[in-house]
């Protein structure tokens, strides 16, 4: 299809920017053309395709997806404002919006998945599905030009009072990262330059909102406000990925749009979590750190701790770091915290969230942050365990079986070995995101990582430099 906007040469580094889209599996499948449908359709694919078909059902007329609800009752929202709106406005009947879900998997998740599945098959109805979706996250776009997790939506617009309350973004749960990278693959399917002009706000974002050290905050919040406030929430966060992320969205649009700023600040990032990382033998990652740099907690059950999880989604970047540049600097780090996560299990197949960093040992915390013995005893409703992704991390450097389970998308942790995942548990339209993407990542799981070998083995085979 003609593009109606140039979209830049690729990054040259030795030809292995081509391998950069593929460190987000999501992007990577959605920006190839779309094949004619095949008439016989795989196992695997027929899952996928009958899954996406039950989530592009549960989209809203004008566009992306909402919570589910018993029926007669409307959505709980999870972040405070929204609590507050709905708690003001539902007695009154003054609550006529819906809840636009942003934060994964949510909306920029199902629209990847959407393109993907367009790609595979060929139905236009998965494009024109995923183009609601887009048009929509384009018209709700804040003025910073970024998003927040759930955002009240009327119609295909934002409801008009939410931009004078909504005073921070969300970096948090691949929210504003999520949408950059959905609209930037939308816009290459499409040619529609209004995709990649809103895609190109967020980015510019992402560019202010960097630290001076090098990592991203939990939020951005404007000048004026982190002068009034101070709040953790300007702080340095790996929290569910969020630096890690950010690094890995940065890198595909530096190769899709050839912004050499984009890989500048990839780099930055990358070299902050290279500074931060723990000392071996436990060569991992915390969830937050402070000013200084030292791991911090967040929520009072968020301890000072080594995360597997945030230590995963580290690995990610700093190997799609090694993808995009050429440079092997990037690997001692991936192999060392790979090596600290094989041994850390806590089962085959299972994680514990946080680890102490004094003595390696599991972390589990009650609601007023007193340690306890068992997961059974913390805090409930919070993934103290889950494979977090690691198996399938493990496999792709050549550390793990060929027969690992996929790595689930953003926001959901998987599951412990023989255990259900809980976000795939009920057919809501989150749990269908999240049942789709690990389905895709079974398709097309992504490919061996360029530091699965030492350094020199790299540089004989003329991988890295």
């Amino acid at each position: 299809m003609a593009r109606e906007v140039p979209l830049g040469r690729p990054l040259a580094a030795r030809g292995v920017a081509r391998w950069l889209v593929a460190s987000l599996l999501l992007a990577r499948a959605a920006r190839a053309a779309p094949p004619a449908r095949l008439p016989d359709e795989p196992p695997e694919l027929a899952a996928f395709t009958t899954t996406v078909d039950a989530l592009a059902s549960r989209q809203r007329p004008d566009g992306g997806w909402t919570f589910d609800a018993p029926p007669g009752e409307r959505p709980r929202p999870f972040t405070v404002v929204m609590q507050v709106a709905e708690g003001v406005a539902e007695p009154l009947g003054l609550a006529h919006w819906d809840l636009l879900v942003v934060r994964s998997p949510g909306t920029p998740a199902a629209g990847l998945l959407l393109l993907a599945a367009h790609r595979l098959t060929g139905r236009a109805e998965y494009l024109e599905a995923a183009r609601r979706a887009g048009d929509l996250l384009v018209a709700v776009q804040l003025p910073s030009g970024g998003w927040v997790s759930e955002m009240p939506v009327e119609g295909a617009s934002l409801s008009p009072w939410f931009p004078w309350v909504a005073l921070r973004t969300t970096l948090d749960d691949d929210v504003t990262p999520g949408a950059i990278r959905f609209l930037l693959a939308l816009g290459e399917r499409t040619g529609n330059v209004r995709y990649h002009r809103a895609a190109e706000r967020g980015l510019d974002l992402l560019v202010r909102a960097q630290l001076d050290s090098g990592a991203w905050p939990h939020a951005w919040r404007p000048p004026w406000l982190r002068a009034l406030h101070a709040s953790r929430e300007d702080h340095p966060s790996l929290n569910d990925g969020l630096t890690p992320v950010i690094i890995e969205t940065l890198l595909a649009a530096a190769s899709s749009l050839g912004r050499s700023d984009l890989l500048s600040a990839a780099r930055r990032g990358g070299d902050w979590l290279l500074a931060v990382q723990h000392s071996p033998p436990r060569a991992g990652w915390a969830q937050q750190y402070d000013d200084a740099d030292r791991p911090a907690g967040m929520r009072r059950f968020e301890p000072a701790a080594l995360a597997s999880w945030e230590s995963r989604h580290a690995i990610d970047a700093l190997d799609a770091l090694a993808r995009a540049t050429g440079e092997t600097r990037w690997c001692a780090a991936v192999r060392a915290a790979a090596s600290w996560l094989r041994a850390a299990s806590v089962a085959p197949g299972c994680w514990a969230r946080f680890y102490g960093l004094d003595d390696g040992q599991p972390v589990y915390l009650d609601a007023d942050g007193v340690r306890v013995a068992t997961v059974a005893a913390a805090r409930p409703g919070y993934d103290w365990q889950g494979d977090y992704g690691i198996p399938a991390l493990l496999r792709r450097l050549a550390l793990g079986g060929s027969q690992s389970p996929p790595a689930p998308l953003p926001g959901d942790p998987g599951a412990c070995a023989d255990v259900p995942d809980p976000m795939l548990a009920g057919k809501g339209a989150r749990s269908l995101i999240a049942e789709a993407g690990m389905q895709l990542a079974a398709i097309e799981p992504a490919p061996i990582s360029p530091c699965a070998g030492t350094p020199r083995e790299l540089v004989a085979a003329g991988g890295l430099r």
